[in-house]
């Protein structure tokens, strides 16, 4: 994976963020709080989340070589560098203590790392109680079909040299057992798959 290749998919991938945002927010059914978007992918969902969701604090970040610079000169031209905190996270350890969060997203989550469970198992531990986990990826659930189209091809290109792996939702589904979550999540397929974690409380 190189960088070039990691910021070629999120400047492909901007017009579905507004729709992956909305999706997210209605899941998560606030305003305020705290939230993070990791992984390398984050940045664009982070942001149009900060335009939805006028109340709620938000950090992004990943540790990939060289990319923080990149996230924040997206935050910065997006008029948000006091709403949005661009910091190093180290997906596997989370650098929040348990219970401080009250939104994490990660989308890519499940479709790159072979680390997955714990990666989820991280994402949980951070949050409040009533907090929401949302880890997948696809193009956002309501995003219209000419867009997608448009995207489609570029998208499966990057993708393969990205090293992307097929994710069925039996798989997601075991995922989700091994790591004692299954009962806290609802799965979404539409265009994408989607685990929505709420932690109890």
């Amino acid at each position: 994976m190189e960088l070039k290749d990691i910021v070629s998919v999120n400047e492909l991938f901007a017009p579905i963020y507004p729709y992956v945002a909305r999706q997210v927010a209605q899941e998560y059914g606030r305003t305020g709080g705290d939230g993070l978007e990791m992984g390398p992918f984050a940045g664009g969902v982070a942001i149009e989340l900060a335009r939805l969701c006028p109340e709620l604090d938000l950090t992004m970040g990943d540790d990939f070589p060289g990319l923080l610079p990149y996230f924040r000169e997206k935050v910065d031209d997006a008029g948000l560098a006091g709403r949005v905190l661009v910091r190093e996270v180290d997906r596997s350890n989370l650098p929040f203590e348990e219970g401080s969060l009250d939104l994490v997203v990660f989308r890519g989550a499940l479709f790159f790392w072979e680390d997955s469970a714990r990666i989820v198992t991280e994402m949980y531990r951070v949050l409040r109680a009533g907090g929401l986990a949302m880890a997948g990826g696809g193009f956002g659930a309501e995003t219209p079909d000419e867009v997608i189209e448009s995207l489609a091809d570029r998208s499966k290109d990057l993708n393969r040299r990205l090293g992307k792996r097929v994710l069925s939702e039996d798989q997601l589904v075991t995922l989700l057992r091994e790591v004692g979550l299954e009962s806290q999540a609802t799965i979404d397929r539409r265009h994408g798959l989607w685990a929505a974690i709420r932690k109890p409380g």
